[in-house]
C-alpha cells in the first residue's frame, strides 16, 4: 500500500514539473514579445553595424587564370631558330616536346618564386597606391610580403586532371585592377622565362661560333706558319746557291736513268740553283694560301650561325586554358550574408539582454 502511494506522488511531481516548464516557456515567450522593442533595437543595431562594415570595408576581387605548356605553333619562330642551328650542327633533329616543356617549366618555376612576386609587385601601380596608407618602411615591406603571400598565388597542378594546368590568381580592390595586374604578371614572367632560356641557347650558339672561329684561326695560323718557314728555307737556300755560284740545278744521283736531287733535307735546297730558287721564292711569297676543304666548310657554317645572334624571337612560354578573368562577384564582403549575420547576432544579443535583466530582477 505504501509503495502505491509513493508511485502516485512521483507521478504527480513529474506532471507538476511539466506544467511548470510549459508555464516558464510561455512566460519567456511573453516576456520576449513584451520586450520586442528592445530586441528590435538590438537587431537594428546589428543591421546598422553590418551595413557600415559592408560599405566601408575594402572589397576583394580575385582574377584567375589557368595555364599549361605552349602549343607548337606558339613557339614556331623560336623553333626555326633552333632548327637553323641544328642544321649546321650535324643536322640533328630538334625535340619539340622537350623544348615546349622546358619553356613552361621555367615559366612556372619563376612564377612560383616569392622573390619574383615581390620584385614584380613592387613595380605595380596598385602597390604604389596602397603605399599612401603605409608611411613607415616596415609597413611598406610588410605590405609587399603580405601581397606576395596572400594576393598573388600560384597553385600547383593536379596531376590527376585530364588536362593538367596551373592556376594563377591575384586579388585587388577592384575587378579591373585584379585582372590587369594578373595579366601583367603573366607577361612579365613570360619575358623573364624566355630571356633565361634564350640566354642558354645563346651560350650554346656562342660556343658553336667560338669553336669554328678557333678552328679557322688554327688553320690560318698553320698555313701562314708553313709559308713563313718555306720562305725562310728558300731564302737560305738561295743565299747558299749564290755563294756556291750555282745558277741551275745540279745532278744528284742517277737511278735507272732518272736524275734525283736530294731535297729531303732543307740544307740541300741550294742544289736547285739560283734561278729555280728565285722562282720558288717569288711563288711562296705571292701565291695565295691554299686552304683545305674543312676551312671553307667552317666559313659556310659561320655564315649560317652568325645571323642567329641577331635573330629577334617573340614567343609564349605558356598557353591559356583560361585567360585572366574579370571577376563578376567579389570575394568579400558578401553583402547579403553579412547583413543577415548582423541582424541575427543583434537579435540574439537583444534576447540575451532581456533574459539577463529578468534573471537579475528575480534574484534580487
Amino acid at each position: 500500500m505504501h509503495h502505491t502511494l509513493s508511485s502516485s506522488r512521483v507521478s504527480v511531481s513529474r506532471d507538476d514539473t511539466a506544467i511548470s516548464n510549459e508555464i516558464n516557456l510561455l512566460e519567456l515567450l511573453v516576456l520576449l514579445w513584451r520586450k520586442k522593442l528592445t530586441i528590435g533595437l538590438f537587431t537594428f543595431s546589428g543591421l546598422a553595424a553590418a551595413l557600415i562594415y559592408v560599405f566601408t570595408a575594402e572589397p576583394k576581387w580575385t582574377s584567375v587564370a589557368y595555364v599549361h605548356k605552349p602549343r607548337l605553333e606558339q613557339v614556331s619562330a623560336y623553333l626555326d631558330q633552333r632548327r637553323a642551328m641544328a642544321r649546321v650542327d650535324s643536322n640533328k633533329p630538334v625535340d619539340t616536346a622537350a623544348l615546349t616543356q622546358t619553356l613552361f617549366n621555367r615559366f612556372i618555376s619563376l612564377a612560383v618564386a616569392k622573390k619574383n612576386r615581390i620584385e614584380f609587385l613592387a613595380t605595380t601601380d596598385y602597390y604604389k597606391q596602397l603605399l599612401a596608407k603605409n608611411d613607415s618602411d616596415f609597413r611598406q615591406r610588410f605590405l609587399l610580403h603580405m601581397m606576395a603571400r596572400e594576393n598573388l598565388k600560384v597553385i600547383s597542378v593536379d596531376k590527376n586532371q585530364i588536362a593538367p594546368y596551373f592556376e594563377l590568381s591575384f586579388s585587388a580592390n577592384s575587378p579591373e585592377t585584379a585582372q590587369r595586374v594578373l595579366r601583367d604578371y603573366l607577361d612579365w614572367i613570360n619575358t623573364l622565362a624566355f630571356r633565361m632560356v634564350d640566354e642558354e641557347f645563346n651560350d650554346e650558339l656562342n660556343a658553336q661560333l667560338l669553336s669554328r672561329e678557333t678552328e679557322l684561326a688554327n688553320i690560318e695560323f698553320s698555313l701562314k706558319t708553313q709559308r713563313e718557314n718555306r720562305v725562310a728555307q728558300l731564302e737560305a737556300a738561295l743565299h747558299s746557291a749564290r755563294l756556291a755560284g750555282l745558277k741551275d740545278y745540279i745532278v744528284g744521283r742517277n737511278i735507272d736513268g732518272n736524275t734525283v736531287i736530294e731535297l729531303s733535307d732543307a740544307r740541300h735546297l741550294f742544289m736547285l740553283g739560283e734561278n729555280y730558287l728565285m722562282a720558288e721564292l717569288e711563288t711562296a711569297r705571292t701565291t695565295p694560301l691554299i686552304y683545305p676543304p674543312r676551312y671553307y666548310e667552317m666559313k659556310r657554317e659561320l655564315r649560317e650561325l652568325q645571323p642567329l645572334r641577331k635573330y629577334e624571337v617573340k614567343t609564349l612560354s605558356y598557353d591559356y586554358q583560361l585567360a585572366p578573368t574579370l571577376p563578376l562577384r567579389r570575394d568579400r564582403p558578401r553583402r547579403l550574408p553579412v547583413v543577415l549575420l548582423g541582424m541575427t547576432v543583434g537579435a540574439m544579443l537583444g534576447g540575451f539582454w532581456v533574459l539577463g535583466r529578468m534573471a537579475i530582477a528575480r534574484s534580487l
